[in-house]
């Protein structure tokens, strides 16, 4: 499950939770690209707190997207806490869609930083 929101002018946050399939990782890329589709640029906060891993097929579908849309993105930081198999799988993701704009930090506080949106609080959802 995910949820992109808007959090500053030109800031996206991306929460995702649980484990992503093909099934979502399709609709996530139409909603991505629906939602940044009248943006010049963007930064991309990735909250992946709560993640457990990309199927094999998302892999390639997260990766497709993600080298596509390198020329608007501005930073990209993905937040990964306590999960060593999620962090090799998205060391190796964003070594493949070949951008220095993308970071793995390991808290959201980091990400933000390196971001530059301390300012911004995001609280934790309990219904997600």
């Amino acid at each position: 499950m995910y949820r992109l929101e808007k959090i500053g002018d030109n800031t996206i946050y991306l929460k995702a939770t649980g484990t992503f399939p093909v099934e979502e990782a399709q609709k996530f890329v139409e909603e991505f690209r629906e939602f940044t589709h009248k943006m010049d640029q963007y930064s991309v906060l990735v909250d992946l707190m709560d993640a457990i891993l990309l199927s094999p097929s998302s892999f390639n579908i997260i990766l497709d997207l993600l080298k596509k849309n390198n020329e608007k993105l501005l930073k990209s930081a993905f937040a990964i806490c306590c999960n060593p198999p999620l962090n090799k799988e998205f060391q190796l993701l964003l070594k493949r869609a070949e951008s220095v704009k993308r970071t793995i930090k390991d808290n959201l506080d980091e990400a933000k930083e390196w971001l530059g949106i301390s300012n911004i609080i995001i609280k934790k959802d309990y219904s997600t």
